[in-house]
C-alpha cells in the first residue's frame, strides 16, 4: 500500500508525485501509455510563473498585483477567484519547491501574449528547463516519450533565441545535435525527462502501460484504484488524477467541443480516463463555454500521423501565408492565435454551418523556398501529399474554395503586405505580433507559382474537466469535496485561469495543483 497514487506521466503527475515524495510519502505513479510524458513530452515545456524569484534576481519588476491583473484579463471573467488567488500566489513558492528538489528552471525569452493587457510584462514569466541527456535515466530513458523531428534537441529558450522553428540556424543547430548528441532532450522532452530523473531519485515507483480504470471507496473516501487488469491498489492519502484531458478521445470530444473538423495534438492515451472514473462517484464536472485554448493545425503524415501538428506558431505566423475560410476569405489576424479562435466558433444559423471551418493554409512559392513546412528544414521540397496548382483559380478547385473570393484576397492581401499594413485584420499590428514579429516578418504577398494549400483543422485544450478547488480536491456535484481525490493539470478544469491561454499556463498549473495537492495529502 502506498500514501499516494497518482495516475498519469506528464508534468502534473510527475510534478505531484515527486512534491509528495519530499514531503515523506510514499508514492507510485500509474501512466496507461507505454512510455511517460503524455502531452507535456510533445509541448514547448514552457511555465508561466508571475512574480518569480528568478525574474526578480535578474532585475525584473513584477508585482503579484500585476500578476493578478494579467490573470484576471486573460480569464475573460470564467475564473474561479480562490484558484486563481491560489495560482497567483502560489505558482512562485511551487516554483522554488521544484528548484530545491533539483530541477533548474530559467527565465526564457518568451512574453505575455496578451501585451495590451493590465499587468502585462514583456518578459521575466516564462520558464523552461535546459536540454538534458536521456542517459542519466538509465534504463528508463527509452520509456519516456520523445516527439518527431529533430527539434526537440533545442531547448525551448535555445529554439527562440535562434529564430524558433521556421529559422534555419534552429533547425541547422538541432540536426547538429542529433548527429553529436542522440540523447540530447530539449522543450517538453526535456522537461519531461528532468521531472523523471528527479522521480526516481525520490524513490517514487513508477509503473507504464497500467491504466486505471475504477476508483475505490470505502466509507465515502476514495482509497485507491483499480487497473485495467483487475489490480487494486490502495492508497492511504489520496488518488490523484493527471491522466490529461479527453482531446483524443472521439465520444468525450463529440460531447463537449462544438468545433467540426477536429483533431487532437495530444498523444492517443489521452482518453479523459479520469472523467467517467470521477463521475462514477458522484465528481463535478465543469465546462468552460468561451475557450480560448483553441488552435489550428494538420496531420504530417509523415511525421505523426496521430498528432495535429500546431500552425499557429510556424507557418500562420510566417510571411506568404494567408488562412481563408470555404468562401476564399480571410476572418482573422492568423499571427495572433488567440484572435483566430473566436472566429472559429461562428455560427450561421440561417445556413447551419460553421462558415470559418473548414479553414484552409495558402502559400506559395517564396514561402516554400525560405520558411519551414510541416516540420521540414526551411526551404525543403514541400511534400506530395500538399496540393498545388499553377493558379489560384485551379489551387481553389482543388480544395473546394470559391476561386473568385481567393484571388481577391490573395490580392489584397499582397496589397497590404507591400504597403507593411494588414487592412483588414491588422496581422503583425498587435502588441503580441509586434513584441514578437512585426509587420515586417509576418507579412508577404502570395503571388509567386506554384500556389499550395492544405486543410486545417481545430484542436484544442480540452473545455471541460474535473471541478476542483484550491487544493486541487475534487468537488463533488453536491458541492463539497470528495475526501482522497484530487485533480491536477488538463484532468481538471481550468478554472484558475478561465477562457483565456497563455503560453505556460497548462504546465504551470500542473506543477503549482500537484504541490498544493501534496501538502494537502501531507497533512491528511
Amino acid at each position: 500500500m502506498s500514501d499516494v497514487i497518482v495516475l498519469g506521466g506528464g508534468c502534473a503527475g510527475l510534478a505531484t508525485a515527486i512534491a509528495a515524495a519530499v514531503l515523506g510519502l510514499e508514492v507510485t505513479l500509474l501512466e496507461a501509455a507505454p512510455q511517460l510524458g503524455g502531452g507535456t513530452a510533445n509541448s514547448s515545456g514552457f511555465l508561466w510563473v508571475g512574480a518569480n524569484h528568478l525574474h526578480a534576481a535578474a532585475g525584473g519588476n513584477d508585482t503579484p498585483d500585476a500578476v493578478r491583473a494579467y490573470l484576471t484579463y486573460a480569464a475573460a471573467g470564467a475564473a474561479d477567484p480562490e484558484r486563481l488567488e491560489a495560482f497567483a500566489t502560489q505558482a512562485p513558492e511551487a516554483l522554488r519547491f521544484f528548484i530545491a528538489a533539483g530541477i533548474p528552471f530559467r527565465v526564457s525569452p518568451r512574453i505575455d501574449h496578451y501585451g495590451m493587457a493590465p499587468g502585462a510584462m514583456a518578459g521575466g514569466r516564462i520558464l523552461d528547463t535546459p536540454p538534458i541527456d536521456a542517459a542519466v535515466l538509465d534504463a528508463w530513458a527509452e520509456r519516456v516519450a520523445v516527439p518527431a523531428g529533430p527539434l526537440h534537441r533545442l531547448g525551448g529558450s535555445e529554439a527562440v533565441k535562434l529564430g524558433g522553428g521556421n529559422s534555419q540556424a534552429a533547425w541547422d543547430a538541432a540536426l547538429v545535435l542529433a548527429r553529436e548528441s542522440p540523447g540530447r532532450r530539449g522543450a517538453g522532452a526535456g522537461l519531461v525527462t528532468w521531472l523523471v530523473g528527479t522521480a526516481l531519485a525520490q524513490g517514487v515507483t513508477l509503473r507504464v502501460g497500467t491504466p486505471a480504470k475504477r476508483l475505490l471507496q470505502e466509507a465515502g473516501r476514495v482509497t485507491g484504484v483499480v487497473t485495467a487488469s483487475g489490480e487494486r491498489l490502495h492508497a492511504k492519502r489520496g488518488v490523484v488524477l493527471a491522466s490529461g484531458g479527453y482531446e483524443s478521445s472521439a465520444e468525450l470530444v463529440a460531447r463537449f467541443e462544438s468545433l467540426p473538423g477536429w483533431q487532437s495534438m495530444f498523444p492517443p492515451s489521452l482518453q479523459g480516463d479520469a472523467l467517467p472514473m470521477a463521475q462514477e462517484i458522484g465528481a463535478a464536472i465543469h465546462h468552460i463555454g468561451n475557450n480560448l485554448s483553441v488552435f489550428l493545425g494538420f496531420r504530417n503524415p509523415e511525421e505523426a500521423p496521430d498528432l495535429c501538428r500546431l500552425s499557429g506558431t510556424a507557418e500562420l505566423v510566417a510571411p506568404h501565408t494567408m488562412v481563408v475560410n470555404r468562401a476564399g476569405r480571410r476572418f482573422a489576424d492568423e499571427s495572433f492565435f488567440q484572435a483566430v479562435a473566436p472566429a472559429l466558433r461562428a455560427f450561421d444559423p440561417a445556413r447551419g454551418e460553421y462558415p470559418n471551418l473548414p479553414a484552409f493554409l495558402i502559400f506559395d512559392a517564396d514561402y516554400a523556398a525560405g520558411q519551414s513546412f510541416a516540420g521540414r528544414p526551411p526551404g525543403a521540397e514541400i511534400p506530395d501529399w500538399v496540393p498545388r496548382a499553377a493558379t489560384l483559380e485551379a489551387l481553389a478547385a482543388q480544395l473546394g474554395i470559391d476561386p473568385a473570393g481567393l484571388v481577391a484576397a490573395a490580392a489584397r492581401f499582397s496589397a497590404d503586405a507591400a504597403a507593411l499594413h494588414d487592412s483588414e485584420y491588422q496581422r503583425g499590428d498587435t502588441p503580441w505580433g509586434l513584441s514578437r514579429l512585426g509587420p515586417a516578418a509576418t507579412l508577404g504577398a502570395i503571388a509567386r507559382a506554384p500556389f499550395y494549400g492544405v486543410e486545417l483543422h481545430p484542436t484544442a485544450l480540452a473545455s471541460a474537466g474535473l471541478l476542483a478547488d484550491a487544493s486541487a480536491r475534487v468537488r463533488h456535484v453536491r458541492g463539497h469535496a470528495i475526501p482522497g481525490l484530487y485533480a491536477v493539470g488538463n484532468a481538471a478544469a481550468r478554472t484558475e485561469t478561465g477562457a483565456g491561454y497563455q503560453t505556460g499556463y497548462s504546465l504551470a498549473s500542473g506543477l503549482t495543483f500537484g504541490w498544493l495537492a501534496a501538502q494537502d495529502m501531507a497533512r491528511a
